[in-house]
């Protein structure tokens, strides 16, 4: 059965099991748990997902894979055409979201799905997050702006480092993570050999 995503229980059940599978992961999250966090019996959670938690967990992943793909795109696009303003753009988007965690996902959350939903899912969030960035990349480095070899190591290197700008003590606020972007850009953009 096929449960319309605009489904205002669905949308709930989505957005709970979004907030524990983030804060948890994947194996230590029940159906009870979700069931409890929208107030209903977990029993009526096999009406949304037929299949149970992984079902849900890789609905909720994709939803968070394809939020993440917009919102880059949306950054990049509202941008100054020049890639560190696009850069810069995207590092101040990434940040405002919860992080996505991507390591616990790939090193453990995948590894309990199964295979084939395991290659699903790491295709989606690979497309879905690296695209938008090799694509800016591909612009500037076509305008002679950069001389990047291999982009999607670029875009992935950049995802990381802004994965990581999560974990610093946010005592500093906005500024200190508008610092950290601003650095990594640098850092990136010049490298760390001396001219």
């Amino acid at each position: 059965m096929k449960i319309n995503a605009d489904n205002a229980t669905y949308g709930r059940i989505l957005d709970a099991a979004a907030e524990l599978f983030s804060a948890r992961g994947y194996e230590a999250v029940t159906l009870r748990d979700i069931g409890n966090a929208v107030s209903i019996k977990h029993a009526s959670l096999y009406y949304y997902a037929p299949e149970g938690k992984q079902q849900l967990y890789m609905a909720v992943m994709e939803r968070a894979f394809q939020r993440h793909r917009e919102g880059i795109t949306g950054a990049i696009a509202r941008a100054e055409p020049d890639i560190r303003s696009q850069l810069r753009a995207v590092g101040h988007w990434l940040v405002s979201q919860p992080p996505m965690n991507m390591s616990r996902v790939i090193q453990a959350d995948t590894n309990a799905l199964g295979s084939e939903n395991a290659i699903r899912l790491s295709r989606f969030a690979y497309d879905a997050l690296r695209e938008p960035l090799v694509n800016a990349l591909e612009q500037a480095r076509m305008e002679g702006h950069i001389a990047l070899r291999n982009l999607d190591m670029g875009a992935l290197t950049f995802l990381t480092m802004i994965e990581v700008v999560h974990s610093v003590p946010s005592s500093g606020g906005k500024m200190l993570m508008d610092a950290y972007i601003e650095e990594l850009i640098e850092m990136l953009m010049r490298g760390w050999e001396a001219r």
